[in-house]
């Protein structure tokens, strides 16, 4: 899940009010799709304009991007208990069926595709998507809760206003229905109906969560780069109570290189995310690779906050400016790493030209690897990545054979801050329970009933 913001739209949120959530083409390519096509198990009903028209189980009803359908209402309904199916969406090789009602709306760009459904049912196809089913029952309730505070945030935005819409069922807001619910995601969310985290004020907090850590979790200021902390997302050595108490550590500064190296190579002691396969990863890319395209990157992540993005002047200082050709890139240099390890700031050397990018996500961005092969836990690899797995690595030189490269070796898999899916996972099968789960990665965040939760 990334970060978001937005003015507040609604005052009170409830656990059984309904969320609208935009459907994404197949790999999550956009909002817009050039055609849409539904079918259901049972008879559903297609209402254009309050003119409606019944199907038979098993039909279809088809829409392509077409302006006849401009201003035009099109609700799809399914038969009570059914489900609809999007024949012209496919996630994790199959067509997904959507609870509730689906709407068909008209947009220069394309088809805009949206399931409108009742929070909690919401929940159910968002817990697998996030997180295996097959995890102990307390991480899937830690993660419910994580999903329903996630979602009351989005639904506060403005974010999709556009599109008569509250969030997308994509990774920049929660994965929705991407792994089909089941009992145990079902269970999951019914056992926590209506709890989520608030901050000391009684406020819903987006529950930040992300894959793995390396051993380490990120502030949330150091993660979003916000002017102060944030008081529920702090920074937390991820040592395991066993470990803790036989070796006494409580605590590291990984800021300084040294000692940030020397940690992902240590073994002295276990922390929540040890055993998982992104606990510790590397990737090798050519200069050459990388200098053919960082200068579009770079234009990228300056197109988005020109602030995070700075060119070295002539007097060594750094500015906000457009960004020029780099040249082949002869150095890539650490500026400034948190507490936790995290990078947040780096320097790209080149032959032109010297460029500072601030934030993890633009770290990570920058030195993507769409064509490298990035090599993890039990010797396992994974190509086809725009963002590198964290901002937490160090860069060593890997050149060879009179061609110059950059080794990135690092750990974990996520923005870095709030729970570790993996960690929720081992501290479940130590028995641990959704409430310390949750007190362990938001420290001083409290659970409440949305019900409970003044206007």
């Amino acid at each position: 899940a990334q970060k978001k913001t937005g003015a507040v739209k609604r005052e009170k949120i409830t656990d059984n009010m309904n969320v609208r959530v935009l459907l994404m083409t197949t790999g999550f390519a956009s909002i817009f799709h050039e055609k849409v096509k539904i079918t259901s198990s049972k008879p559903f009903t297609v209402t254009v304009n309050g003119k409606k028209k019944e199907y038979p189980a098993e039909g279809m009803a088809s829409f392509q991007n077409d302006k006849k359908y401009k201003g035009k209402k099109i609700m799809i309904k399914p038969s009570k208990g059914a489900k609809l199916k999007v024949l012209s969406v496919e996630r994790k090789g199959i067509h997904p069926s959507y609870r509730h009602t689906l709407k068909v709306a008209w947009n220069k760009k394309g088809l805009l595709l949206t399931n409108k459904l009742p929070l909690e049912e919401y929940l159910y196809a968002v817990v697998p998507s996030e997180i295996s089913t097959s995890s102990k029952m307390e991480a899937l309730k830690a993660q419910a809760i994580c999903a329903r505070s996630y979602a009351c945030c989005q639904l506060q935005s403005v974010r999709y206003d556009d599109y008569q819409a509250d969030l997308d069922d994509s990774a920049s807001c929660q994965v929705y229905n991407n792994i089909p619910e089941d009992a145990r995601s079902r269970q999951a969310v019914k056992e926590t109906k209506g709890i989520v985290l608030v901050d000391k004020k009684g406020k819903v907090v987006p529950a930040y969560y992300y894959s793995t850590s390396w051993g380490y979790s990120a502030s949330g200021q150091d993660v979003w780069n916000t002017k102060s902390k944030i008081s529920y997302l702090p920074e937390r050595l991820q040592i395991t109570e066993k470990s803790q108490k036989k070796s006494g550590i409580k605590s590291l500064d990984l800021s300084k290189e040294g000692e940030f190296q020397s940690f992902l190579h240590r073994t002295s002691f276990d922390t929540y995310d040890s055993d998982a396969v992104w606990y510790r990863w590397n990737m090798t890319i050519s200069q050459k690779a990388l200098s053919e395209r960082v200068d579009s990157l770079l234009a990228e992540c300056y197109a988005a906050d020109p602030d995070l993005v700075l060119t070295q002047t002539k007097t060594g200082g750094y500015r906000s400016k457009p960004i020029k050709p780099l040249g082949m890139v002869k150095k890539i240099r650490v500026e400034k790493r948190e507490k936790s390890g995290l990078i947040t700031e780096i320097v790209l050397v080149g032959k032109k030209n010297v460029v500072k990018v601030c934030t993890q996500h633009n770290v990570r961005k920058v030195l993507g690897s769409p064509n490298e092969t990035i090599y993890y836990n039990h010797g396992k690899l994974r190509t086809y990545m725009s963002l590198l797995p964290s901002a937490a690595f160090f860069v060593a030189d890997a050149s060879k054979d009179n061609e110059a490269a950059f080794q990135f070796i690092g750990g974990g898999f996520g923005h870095g801050t709030g729970m570790s899916q993996y960690g929720a996972i081992t501290m479940a099968g130590l028995g641990k329970d959704y409430n310390e789960i949750l007190g362990y990665y938001f420290t001083g965040a409290n659970l409440k009933k949305l019900s409970e939760i003044p206007a």
